[in-house]
């Protein structure tokens, strides 16, 4: 026992004094302080002048230092705490460390203090009672009651009574207890009057204080402290003693009481002889640790990035290694080591590291067995004291006094990143905690200069984003609670889907900080653009969970982020983004590479930081006795790459086993276990030593040796036997630290595996890590998964919990993994309970309900009233036994002597409490014994109204047992089918409160959907209102519309068909629902229409096509019969009247009503599946076999005679077709609707079975249209578009190989077949095109003789419908040619098999000029058969024809289109078609620019057969034939085809020229007598006064238009035609008729064209196809259209003059030929006549 004398209080907690007596080591030596004294004095007291040397350079807190106190008249001995601000200068607020006072002195006066003066230790020592706390009275105003319990500080009462008793004390002593710091712990000892008071004792017999066990009290010995400003530098300590000296000198002391000194017993065994008990408790709580200064979070810039990014506390062994005490201990042997730093339990538990993590007086535990990885390009030191955290004074404080002892681990790491405005992404265990960025983040937030730069707006500068209602609120309510100096201006920020109220949001005045969840925020960055100008801290609270269940609004945010803050003026500000969470999942990855600058990665769970550096995990199943022998076959020795294997066992026996396996393997194979203490450190040093490249190093260890060993460089673990723990597996990861990948470093691609070796035996231990796993990607074997759902079914489901709320209220919970609650029924304990002897909750029908307690927006407990089973019946009151109760209890109570309270309650048990009414309650939880009999409250439940509450002990009133028969009466009632928006589990209380104040004590009608034990599931629940007056009753709220409507509710289609499930799991019998589905037949009763099999063709449409092997068909004969049965339906389900919209609710597999598109018909259909997130219905039209999501009210059900039609929908296959590879080509199913829709189709049936998904007939059928000429079956249609490819037997039908007898013609059909089954392929292409060649080349070697007897033209004919590349097609063309030519017996095989068709229709797609020219051959050849040419005319060729003729083509196909036009002109119908078309000009043009006889020869021709039509001869005269004809007689021979043609052409034209003079006199023919004269003649006079003149045309052009000004003027008529590439201009000026027919350069749109009178001049305007600029305007030179330059000035630069095309770009100079007119006589035809102007 020591004497102290006590010099200050200032609480029982914290108390100062001296020892004045007791130990010698302890008790102080007045006399040395004395000297101490004088020599200060002495050495001080001198003037100024010679004062200045001792001046401090610069002040720092916790300095040591000298000062004057003028109270004591002396110099002191001080410790510096703080600078205070005082007019012009500085104070300093120091604390005497010998007389415990604190004083302010000038921070001038502030002198340096000497070494020697500090020898001595502390002489006032820090006292705190030992094994108390205080206590005061917490009151609960709401509640009532009021009850005595810990406090955070000492009551203002204790204070003075401890100050009286210690001044009016004869004698203080005390014994110690225990030292933390520098800190004592005593039980105080008081003498008054002779008698010896435990002051200890008398705070808490005083009721001051109560007591504490003392393992509490250790860890909390600093939470008493709820100021900082008092407290000297703690300082950790190894002995009891060392906390009587000063920093300096501890180093020396400790070394000094270790050896001990002479004629001195050492302290420790003086303390063991005096106080046993006290050095027992010291002794097992002693840690020898040397003392360091930590500056505050110094920036250090690395440079080598493989030893900086993993900063695992390195610093700290450097520290130790740098100490006495650790040189000391560095010299002990490895053995001495090894048996340090083994531990009994050496993972300790998570409630133990904390417990040793938050001690003021110890520095945290940083080893690497609880180790942290840090990547970063910078080092920061961890913060490991409130004194070194860089948060403000005013957050310590307020941090203290909510009894926060310290940062831990990851707050070490996080707060200092935070606090230099790092990037930070953190994953810890305690990642959910909000203290981990909130403290340094309003630090920052509390300086107002760093964002004196940001805009002036009221918008956040910090937005906290949390994965959750909940969460935001929990995270708001932790700072509001923050009472700083500096006011913090926050906002929750929580909105619904209503765009109005996004719109509106308003943020509080001068707001600093946001908390919302990602997608609310998602919703204020779509209304408000500039939501982020301000931003300058975006923290996300739980990554993990946001990146997991809002993956879509993260990523928005993060993008609007970037562009808020990658600007140049947001350089100046802070830009941080802060991501903390619990895991690490991969989407973090690209938070890190993407979205953040520098960031710091700090990671305290190793097994995630596996995750993180991308550790490959493998698991492997094998029985425990092949465990050894796949350990052998997976190890690797011949890699090139040096290998360091770690293989993990469970117990040392394990060790040696696996060592002596492997020692035969390998030269670098060793081992360590608890028992090799003495080899260590030999292991060590082989594992240290440089090895060369594929050297493979194995260490085979326990878990007890990772410690000691230290490793981190290893390239694979093996976990030999199986982690007992999530934290060994991490601790196991934690050897290959330095091969984890890195995200900091670009290009880091380190790759380390984790093998986990699975028996048999430790398989039921998988659960614990097989979530883990799972998070890894790692391919995880079946066989495990179905074990452990195997295994979970074998476990028995704890029945007597509740069922969970969330599986009630939403249908599933996203924590089942997790819930302690039920999630599975019961038939006995989930049946419907009773209300009464006679009566139990309804399970169908319609129920009043008033609702009494409102849990939340959709769950309430209430009372029924009435019940009736369809909505027209009276109702049934379910309330007679409840109100026939309330009124016995009445009259029961009435009389005083029924009136007793309870004397001895019971849990659970049933009472009465005397309020308005009587009300039975149920005893929930018993009142405190420490509180008064008057304030005594006990939680009860309301049994017959759902609430809870607290009631005083004396209202409770016994209940007879004839009143407790009656059941509770509270019943649980659930709205269907809503849910809380954004996949949150929990309600809005913004929704919940509006819901309560909107429904409660209210009458409301519902209808019930699923009854389960006391719980009823309804909807709609709706509030009806009677109007008297009007004597109806109107629906004043629907409550699920509602919730709906506030914007936090959207629908939940797939709750109630959930819970269905579980009742049909649980055999839970579902009572049947109103619906018409009851009088429905069954299965194979339903009715379909039928195709029959009869042999013949049926006519059909396609009402849906899916592919080729399922598409649906109606039958033609029933359609009018089915428009009219849907007209009958609708019209009844227009008029019929349900209870409430919606009311109906289908289920899987029910036959129903649905509106049908966009036709908005009601149709029959079948409901498939339905979706939770939207309530949508995936229904099959059975009428017309089409699928679609139908949203719930556009359901109804089923009217009268719904059945009376068979469904119509016919489910049918194709045959004879396949895919061409395993899948149909999506494309398929709009090829062939946009082919065959709504077109009447011949359908046979092949074959039938039943392999459709509805289970009915699927009919396999032979599809053909008639109404196509090309392609009459749908099969060939496919396999010809390259869809798909024919079947072996469909192929065998088309080109039967038996049925020629020629081996030649066998190999042409042969090669036919493979060219056709190759079809479709694309990796065949090349092989399918030199087949066709070698079948080309096969026909036009085959032998004329025997051409007509082959047969086979029809296998080509066939052959070509399928193909689509163009040279196969022409060569196919060819040979069909060839054989038509040699063939003329069996022509008629290409009409049967509509060849003449195909050609034709090849005509107007293709653009192939080989192909082209191929099929006009093949027409004018075909054609010269009279069959064939009535065919190909029929087949609409001339047409294509014409126009192909009009097109600019090649020479060689131009003329093969004549020679086929020459072939085809046969009849006055003919000649009239061609005429229609307009290719007069064109062949009249063609003539004088074609040389060969052959194409003039059948341009003649064609000209000549259409001489006859008086139209088409005016056009001939116009263009000047007659000339053409002339010069042509001239020079060809008179015996030549040529010259007879041309002849027959001039007498034709000769004829209708005469009858032309005849009609218009004589006059008007005079010396048009040229025409008749011989060919080789002359004419000396001008023909051109009864033909046509050419204007003179002006034109000009802009970027997407033509502008032709035709010089004319007094015209009296005008006409003009377009086409695609020509104009024909024609117009009449007196007697002059005027004709220009241009042949355009390139195409134009005749559609938009115009010819307009402008000024009194025609302007024709063309717009071009393509916009651009035209170096010519006509494709052939004409000398009376020239270019307008009065337009020059209005063409740009890039725009070149016509005539000089080209000059600018290619840089060279043109010459610009005159145009020669070559025949002499076009001048005088085309030249205009200046009497026209």
């Amino acid at each position: 026992m020591i004497e102290i004398l006590i010099i200050k209080v200032e609480d029982p907690g914290r108390f100062w004094g001296r020892i004045i007596n007791g130990f010698s080591d302890l008790a102080e030596n007045a006399n040395q302080y004395q000297r101490l004294e004088e020599k200060m004095n002495q050495l001080y007291h001198r003037s100024l002048e010679e004062l200045e040397e001792f001046k401090l350079p610069v002040l720092e807190q916790g300095q040591i230092c000298a000062i004057y106190c003028h109270e004591l008249q002396c110099w002191c001995r001080a410790i510096l705490e703080s600078l205070v601000s005082s007019g012009s200068s500085y104070l300093a607020e120091c604390f005497l460390v010998d007389y415990a006072k604190h004083i302010l002195v000038k921070a001038k006066d502030v002198r340096r203090a000497f070494d020697t003066f500090w020898k001595l230790p502390y002489r006032a020592k820090k006292f705190t009672l030992f094994g108390i706390q205080p206590v005061t009275l917490h009151i609960d105003v709401c509640e009532e009651k009021a009850k005595i319990g810990p406090a955070i500080k000492w009551d203002s009462a204790a204070v003075q009574y401890f100050q009286k008793m210690s001044l009016e004390s004869e004698i203080v002593e005390a014994t110690l207890q225990g030292v933390a710091g520098d800190t004592f712990a005593v039980q105080l000892y008081l003498t008054l009057n002779d008698e010896k008071v435990c002051l200890n004792d008398d705070l808490v017999a005083k009721l001051f204080a109560c007591y504490i066990s003392p393992k509490k009290q250790n860890s909390s010995l600093v939470s008493s402290v709820p100021c900082l400003k008092n407290v000297a530098p703690a300082k950790t300590v190894g002995h009891a003693s060392l906390a009587l000296w000063s920093e300096i000198v501890q180093g020396t002391a400790f070394t000094i009481l270790n050896q001990g000194s002479a004629g001195q017993e050492p302290i420790a065994q003086c303390l063991q002889s005096q106080e046993s008990r006290f050095c027992e408790n010291a002794k097992s709580r002693s840690s020898i640790e040397p003392l360091r200064t930590f500056s505050l979070c110094p920036l250090e810039k690395e440079y080598d990035y493989k030893k900086t990014r993993f900063c695992l506390y390195d610093e700290i062994r450097k520290d130790r290694n740098s100490s006495t005490v650790m040189q000391t201990r560095d010299d002990l042997p490895a053995s001495i080591r090894l048996l340090q730093f083994l531990n009994p339990d050496p993972l300790n538990s998570k409630s133990e590291l904390e417990f040793n993590l938050q001690q003021q007086s110890q520095r945290m535990a940083f080893d690497p067995w609880n180790g942290v990885m840090v990547h970063s390009v910078i080092k920061l030191n961890p913060c490991r004291s409130m004194e070194m955290a860089p948060i403000s004074l005013d957050l310590k404080k307020e941090l203290c006094k909510n009894k926060f002892v310290g940062p831990n681990i990851v707050q070490a790491y996080c707060w200092p990143a935070i606090g230099r405005g790092c990037d930070l992404v953190a994953v810890s265990q305690k990642g959910d905690d909000p203290l981990l960025y909130i403290p340094p983040l309003l630090t920052f937030l509390q300086l107002p200069s760093v964002y004196s730069f940001q805009p002036r707006r009221n918008l956040p500068l910090a937005i906290i984003v949390c994965p959750g209602q909940q969460k935001a609120h929990f995270v708001c309510q932790m700072l509001m609670d923050l009472r700083l100096t500096q006011p913090l201006y926050l906002s929750l920020v929580l909105v619904g889907q209503d765009p109005e109220e996004t719109k509106k949001i308003k943020l509080i005045k001068g707001c600093d900080v946001v908390i919302t969840t990602p997608h609310s925020l998602v919703r204020v960055l779509q209304k408000h653009c500039l939501f982020f100008i301000r931003l300058s801290h975006l923290v996300l609270d739980g990554v993990d969970v946001l990146f997991d269940e809002a993956m879509d609004e993260m990523t928005t945010i993060l993008k609007c982020f970037r562009e808020a803050t990658n600007v140049p003026e947001r350089r100046s500000t802070p830009q941080q983004l802060i991501a903390v969470g619990k895991h690490w999942t991969k989407h973090m990855d690209s938070l890190v590479k993407e979205n953040q600058s520098d960031p710091y990665v700090v990671i305290t769970a190793m097994e995630e930081a596996a995750i993180y550096g991308n550790v490959h995990q493998v698991v492997q199943l094998c029985l425990d006795c092949e465990k050894t022998t796949l350990l052998l076959t997976m190890l690797d020795f011949t890699s090139e790459i040096l290998q360091k294997t770690v293989i993990f066992t469970n117990c040392a026996e394990d060790v040696d086993h696996v060592f002596k396996a492997l020692d035969s393997n390998s030269n670098f194979c060793m081992k360590a276990h608890e028992g090799m203490s003495l080899q260590v450190s030999d292991v060590m040093n082989k594992w240290s030593k440089k090895f060369s490249l594929g050297t493979h190093i194995i260490l085979v260890m326990t878990d007890d040796c990772l410690q000691a060993l230290g490793i981190t460089d290893a390239t694979c673990v093996i976990h030999y036997g199986f982690p007992s723990s999530r934290k060994i597996f991490g601790a196991r990861l934690y050897c290959m630290v330095d091969n984890f990948d890195n995200l900091i470093v670009e290009g880091s691609t380190l790759q380390s595996q984790s093998i986990i070796l699975m028996t048999d035996k430790n398989v039921m231990q998988t659960a614990s890590i097989l979530q883990y796993l799972e998070r890894t990607e790692a391919k995880i074997p079946t066989e495990l998964y179905t074990f452990i759902s195997d295994l979970n079914k074998e476990d028995d489901i704890c029945y007597d919990k509740s069922l969970c709320k969330y599986l009630k209220a939403h249908g599933i919970c996203r924590d089942n993994k997790t819930c302690t609650s039920r999630h599975k029924l019961h038939p006995n304990i989930d049946k419907p309970q009773c209300l009464s002897s006679e009566k139990k909750l309804p399970s169908t029908g319609y129920i009043e309900i008033i609702p009494t307690c409102v849990r939340d927006a959709s769950s309430y407990y209430g009372r029924i009233i009435h019940h009736k089973n369809k909505w027209e019946n009276p109702p049934v009151s379910m309330e007679e036994d409840y109100l026939r109760l309330l009124k016995d209890m009445a009259d029961y109570y009435k009389e005083g002597n029924n009136r007793k309270p309870v004397e001895q309650l019971e849990v659970s048990a049933l009472y009465v409490v005397e309020e308005e009414i009587y009300s039975r309650v149920q005893l929930i939880a018993l009142p405190q014994k420490a509180e008064s009999a008057i304030l005594r409250n006990a939680g009860v439940k309301y049994i017959d109204s759902g609430q809870t509450g607290q009631v005083m002990q004396k209202q409770l009133l016994e209940l007879p047992v004839k009143f407790q028969v009656l059941p509770s009466q509270a019943v649980e009632f659930i709205i269907c089918s809503v849910k809380p928006i954004d996949n949150e589990m929990d309600w809005n209380p913004r929704v919940s409160r509006f819901i309560k104040q909107k429904i409660s004590n209210k009458s409301h009608e519902a209808k019930i959907v699923l009854t389960l034990g006391n719980t009823l599931w309804l909807n709609p629940v709706v509030h009806l209102t009677k109007l008297a007056d009007l004597k109806t009753t109107i629906l004043e709220y629907n409550i699920r519309s509602e919730i709906i409507n506030s914007g936090f509710g959207t629908n939940n289609a797939e709750h109630v068909e959930r819970l269905k499930v579980l009742c049909r799991t649980a055999g839970l019998s579902l009572p049947d629902e109103e619906s018409p589905q009851k009088e429905l037949p069954c299965g194979k009763d339903l009715k379909h229409a039928v195709l029959e099999n009869d042999g013949n063709y049926h006519s059909v449409i396609i009402s849906e096509f899916y592919s080729p092997k399922h598409f649906y068909v109606q039958l033609v004969a029933t359609r009018e019969e089915l428009c009219a049965f849907e007209d009958e339906i609708n019209q009844t389900a227009m008029e019929k009247e349900t209870f409430i919209s919606g009311s109906y609710v289908p289920a899987v597999g029910d036959i129903c009503l649905a509106l049908r598109g966009t036709e908005k018909r009601w149709c029959r259909v079948k409901i498939l599946s339905v979706v939770d997130s939207s309530r949508n219905y995936q229904v099959f039209f059975v009428d017309f076999g089409s699928c679609s999501w139908i949203s719930l009210n556009k359901i109804q059900p089923l009217v009268n005679d719904t059945f009376k039609l068979p469904f119509q929908a016919i489910c049918c296959s194709l045959f004879g077709v396949e895919p061409v590879e395993e899948n149909w080509n999506p494309e398929i199913k709009e090829l062939v609707w946009n082919t065959f829709h709504d077109k009447e189709l011949q359908a046979k049936v092949i074959e039938q079975n039943k392999n459709d998904p509805t289970d009915v007939g699927c009919y396999h059928v032979d599809l053909q249209d008639p109404s196509n000429a090309c392609f009459v079956k749908l099969s060939e249609c496919i396999i010809s578009k390259g869809q798909g490819r024919g079947t072996h037997a469909a192929l065998n039908q088309l080109f039967p190989v038996e049925a020629v007898k020629n081996s030649q013609s066998s190999s042409i059909s042969s090669l036919c077949s493979s060219i056709c089954a190759l079809l479709g392929d694309q990796n065949s292409s090349s092989l399918r095109t030199t087949l066709v060649e070698e079948l080309k080349n096969i026909v036009l070697q085959y032998p004329a003789d025997s051409a007509s007897e082959s047969g086979y033209l029809r296998y080509l004919c066939r052959l070509l419908r399928f193909l689509t590349a163009p040279n196969e097609q022409a060569d196919v063309i060819v040979a069909m040619t060839h054989l038509a030519k040699m063939q003329v017996r069996d022509l008629g095989e290409i009409k049967k098999e509509r060849g003449i068709y195909v050609l034709v229709n090849l005509l107007q797609d293709i653009t192939n000029a080989e192909l082209q020219e191929s099929v006009c051959v093949a027409l004018g050849i075909l054609g010269e058969n009279s069959d064939l040419c009535s065919a190909i005319i029929d087949a609409d060729a001339l047409k294509h024809l014409c126009h192909l003729l009009k097109m600019p083509v090649e020479n060689n196909v131009w003329e093969a289109i004549v020679g086929a036009l020459a072939a085809l002109l046969s009849s006055s119908r003919v000649c009239e078609e061609v005429e229609e078309q307009q290719i007069v000009n064109y062949l009249c043009i063609k003539i004088q620019q074609t040389l060969k006889d052959k194409v003039l020869e059948n341009i003649l021709r064609i000209l000549c057969h259409l001489s006859g039509r008086p139209q088409s001869l005016i056009l001939m005269l116009a263009s000047g034939l007659a000339l053409t004809i002339n010069r042509l007689l001239s020079s060809t021979s008179s015996t030549s085809v040529l010259y007879k043609v041309a002849n027959n052409l001039k007498f034709s034209l000769a004829s209708s020229q005469n009858v032309h003079c005849l009609q218009n006199g004589a006059a008007s023919c005079e010396g048009n007598t040229g025409i008749k004269d011989a060919p080789g003649e002359k004419t000396s006079q001008s023909t051109m006064d009864h033909k046509s003149f050419h204007p003179e045309v002006k034109w000009h052009q802009k970027e997407d238009r033509l502008i032709l000004n035709v010089k004319l003027q007094n015209f009296t008529e005008y006409s003009c035609e377009f086409d695609n590439c020509r104009v024909i201009f024609s117009a009449s000026v007196g007697a002059k008729s005027y004709l220009a027919d241009l042949e355009l350069q390139g195409s134009i749109l005749e559609d938009k064209c115009s010819c307009v009178i402008k000024n009194e001049e025609l302007v024709i305007t063309l717009f071009k196809e393509e916009k651009g600029v035209w170096s010519n305007l006509l494709k052939f030179k004409n000398p009376n259209v020239t270019f307008d330059f009065n337009y020059f000035e209005e063409l740009t630069d890039n725009i070149s003059l016509p005539i000089c095309n080209d000059i600018r770009r290619k840089g060279h100079q043109i010459i610009i030929e005159p145009i020669i007119d070559e025949w002499n006589s076009l001048s005088s035809a085309n030249d205009s006549s200046e009497d026209d102007y």
